[in-house]
């Protein structure tokens, strides 16, 4: 009996410590201790097994596809043979593919936790699994959806004739708002990718097949606008890029059937797509870049200069070329441009962090500007304002240093000597031929060149060279206007003879001896601070002067005007670096 017992204690403590030591095993196992125990043959098979069980998933999503894509053909064939009405083969076709779109929702719903067990087994591998083919599993919906619905709606315009262009482009309107929907509710980027590469085709197919731009541009544009607050909300951030690029080129495309003649719309609807386009996108970036606080990307400049080329100066082509709506379209945009310089320095400039988007609104309101005033206002009532805005903008540079107006100020000094003719004049004074006349100086250019050395004349407050270039192209601009001024004034008083019928040996003289003196000029002017830039534009005019001795004066000059001319020129070789030295 006591052998019977303790035999019975000894197999009791064996199986205890046989549990003991299995629940050791299972602990490490499941920890991934360093002493964990090798998991079962069936364990190791488990991740090859779930891949393929995947691929057998994959190969079943393609079947259902084949089997979804039947069935369309046969809602297609009961069309054709009339055993269903055309406008309920139709109607049921689309219906068809909208109910695809509902799978897809309910394929991307959030999966549910994995079932847990205790030992890691099959089916918490086939419940992780299910997870990840989730996606997939939407994603084959949403073809199945867009190989449907798109071609069933070009079909029905173009074949059957039963919708038209309007009702094609609102059908396609609502249909990828849908598909949307469920991209944005289910954060399905794939399903997004595959309703954008279907529509874009669609429509540039309908448009070559119909011959009909405006609805299917709108439809665009909506589509271009949908995708950029995608990319906002949701950072989908590429694919607003092909859709950008198709809705600008249509756009553009539209514009051209004005120069060719072939009218399928009225100048109204061309202009109000033009219009949508750009107040679409802008009104966009505005609010992201303004409202939200948000630094302009490199999209939204691409995309700022593509809307104004193909919305802004499109609807300028088109207004010009049927006489109507200019100055109502020049007016909106000049208060648009003055909109935003007054943003830029009313919000943005007092934001940290924001430099870009002050850059970017008061380059965007520069050259709405200057387009609008040019459909508005004449040549001189354009140089003037010009002038103006040149003479605010280097003082409003100095004020709140800010280097992007002093480049604002360049440009509008440019601008008004390229309108007023005085550049041009000064060119024709400087390397114009004497046997030809001469453009002549009018009052406008006289201003502009008063205006250039006024702008000069500012003192920077910015002592950076970068933040100099500005005035070094004011100082550029001045002295060409000046010296061909100077050249212009003296060649009648020295010939007798302007421009066309002088001897081209004293005009060749009068042109040395005012490089000579601007030269002198831009050595004296340099002991002054504020008149830096004439140490950079010095040099140059020394050497353009000596090149031009030799290619204009030597072949084109006599004695007597040669000895004036190197006496003059070799007098500002030794002046002009010595005044220089003088200042350092």
């Amino acid at each position: 009996m006591d052998d019977r017992l303790s035999r019975l204690e000894s197999t009791v403590r064996r199986l205890e410590e046989r549990l003991a030591s299995l629940e050791r095993e299972r602990g490490a196992y499941v920890a991934g201790a360093p002493g964990a125990v090798e998991p079962p043959a069936d364990e190791e098979e488990a991740a090859p097994r779930l891949a393929r069980d995947e691929f057998v998933t994959i190969l079943s999503y393609i079947g259902r596809t084949l089997v979804a894509l039947g069935g369309a053909y046969l809602l297609r064939a009961l069309t054709d043979s009339a055993i269903l009405p055309q406008a309920a083969g139709i109607a049921l076709g689309l219906a068809y593919a909208l109910s695809w779109l509902v799978f897809a929702d309910r394929a991307g719903a959030p999966a549910r936790a994995p079932v847990a067990s205790g030992f890691p087994g099959r089916r918490s591998a086939v419940r992780e699994g299910g997870s990840r083919t989730a996606p997939v599993n939407a994603a084959f919906h949403g073809i199945v959806f867009a190989i449907i619905a798109f071609p069933l709606l070009w079909e029905a315009t173009v074949k059957f004739k039963f919708l038209g262009p309007e009702a094609t482009a609102l059908a396609l309107t609502l249909v990828t708002a849908v598909a949307f929907g469920v991209a944005i509710h289910r954060r399905l980027q794939a399903l997004a990718w595959i309703v954008v590469g279907a529509a874009l085709p669609i429509s540039l197919a309908l448009i070559a097949s119909t011959a009909v731009v405006v609805p299917f541009a709108v439809f665009l544009v909506l589509l271009g606008v949908a995708t950029l607050w995608l990319g906002y909300a949701l950072h989908w951030v590429w694919l607003r890029w092909p859709v950008a690029l198709i809705a600008d080129v249509v756009v553009y495309a539209l514009t051209l059937r004005v120069s060719n003649g072939a009218w399928a719309e009225s100048p109204l609807r061309v202009l109000g797509v033009q219009m949508l386009l750009l107040n679409g996108y802008l009104a966009s970036i505005v609010v992201r870049t303004l409202f939200r606080a948000r630094d302009v990307i490199g999209f939204e400049i691409v995309q700022t200069i593509a809307v104004l080329a193909a919305g802004f100066g499109g609807a300028v082509y088109v207004a010009q070329s049927t006489g109507s709506g200019v100055a109502t379209l020049a007016l909106i945009n000049l208060a648009f441009g003055a909109g935003c310089y007054a943003v830029a320095f009313a919000f943005i400039a007092r934001r940290q962090g924001l430099r870009r988007n002050f850059h970017f609104y008061t380059a965007l309101g520069l050259i709405l500007i200057l387009v609008s005033s040019r459909l508005l206002l004449g040549d001189a009532a354009l140089s003037a304002a010009c002038a103006a805005l040149a003479l605010v903008s280097t003082w409003g540079a100095r004020r709140v240093d800010r280097v992007s107006l002093a480049i604002h100020g360049a440009i509008y000094v440019i601008v008004a000597g390229a309108v007023s003719g005085l550049l041009t004049s000064a060119g024709y004074a400087l390397i114009g031929s004497a046997a030809s006349a001469w453009s002549p100086f009018t009052t406008s250019a006289l201003i502009v060149l008063v205006t250039s050395a006024v702008c000069w004349a500012l003192p920077s407050a910015d002592g950076r060279p970068y933040a100099r270039l500005p005035r070094l192209v004011v100082a550029i601009v001045f002295v060409w206007s000046a010296g061909g001024s100077l050249v212009a004034l003296l060649t009648p008083v020295v010939s007798g003879v302007p421009g066309a019928g002088a001897d081209a040996g004293v005009v060749a003289t009068v042109r040395t001896t005012v490089l000579a003196g601007a030269a002198v000029f831009l050595a004296w002017t340099t002991r002054y601070q504020r008149f830096r830039e004439s140490a950079w534009l010095l040099y140059p005019v020394l050497v353009i002067g000596g090149l031009k001795l030799l290619a204009e004066d030597l072949p084109r000059s006599r004695p007597a005007t040669l000895f004036i001319a190197f006496a003059l020129y070799g007098g500002a070789l030794i002046a002009a670096p010595r005044l220089v030295n003088r200042r350092a």
